[in-house]
């Protein structure tokens, strides 16, 4: 295991991960609306808008505290003036998010060491494919987050749970969704399938760095706050870019380590 750990991090250095995850970090920037008003739109056919809205941006929040109100006035103006509410007009968010998707899946299928793989259609059915198993994951966490909520009031408040039985409930909940996040990619995006193991270690790896990474985070704008005071109205957006840019460095490192046990694996 350590020595699979030492690899990740030889190969990181090697593959040049920091310019990689800055990659990364530009394409989700660039995507991080389309995909937010695809999930939206989507979950909006069936539960309301405004909920499923106030849903994502709880999530973003946890992140990025500081900036809700500003996310929040941001993508419902988007909302209010695009009214892409159409299936013509999810299939145009989802063709731009899969842009996305397409970047990870080059990335990953160069760290396992996979050549070649799909042609230019194929490789772009699959990556709204992945577009819309992700979008499926990240509703699904939404709910299993708004029953535990209410389990949370309902049950441990009332029961008189300690405070720290709960926290960490909370947090192997938390671990387990990003566990899950990091999988799925690991293990369904590259041109190949990694074997479970490998990709199982990895995601756990990368959620518990960003999981870390994001506790750090929270408590750094929170204790500073300089995003806002140095940038004005975009710091919200520079904020955001900064933790795509630490997911981004978590992810690729991450998927480092599951090659290095895939190779591992194959040798033994």
């Amino acid at each position: 295991m350590i020595a699979a750990v030492r690899t990740a991090i030889a190969s990181f250095r090697a593959r040049r991960g920091m310019f990689l995850a800055s990659g990364l970090a530009f394409n989700f920037i660039v995507g991080l609306i389309p995909l937010l008003f695809f999930v939206v739109s989507v979950a909006g056919f069936v539960l309301s808008r405004r909920a499923v809205m106030e849903a994502v941006l709880g999530q973003i929040s946890a992140i990025v505290p500081v900036y809700k109100n500003e996310l929040h006035d941001t993508l419902a103006e988007i909302i209010r003036r695009r009214r892409l509410s159409s299936l013509l007009g999810t299939a145009v968010l989802l063709l731009f998010s899969s842009q996305l998707f397409n970047s990870i899946r080059l990335v990953l299928s160069d760290i396992f060491g996979f050549r070649g793989g799909p042609g230019f259609l194929r490789g772009l059915l699959r990556d709204v494919v992945m577009v819309v198993a992700m979008g499926v994951l990240f509703l699904g966490s939404l709910v299993i987050s708004d029953i535990f909520g209410w389990l949370k009031i309902l049950v441990f408040q009332t029961m008189g749970a300690p405070t720290q039985w709960v926290r960490s409930w909370s947090l192997a909940l938390a671990l387990a969704f990003s566990t899950a996040f990091f999988f799925v990619p690991y293990r369904y995006f590259p041109h190949r399938r990694v074997p479970v193991g490998a990709a199982l270690a990895g995601a756990l790896l990368a959620a518990v760095l960003w999981e870390t990474a994001k506790q750090i985070f929270r408590w750094y704008i929170l204790s500073f706050g300089v995003y806002d005071q140095v940038y004005g109205p975009l710091g919200v957006l520079v904020a955001l870019a900064m933790f795509a840019y630490y997911s981004g460095v978590v992810f690729i490192l991450g998927a480092e380590f599951a090659a290095a046990l895939m190779t591992k694996g194959r040798r033994a």
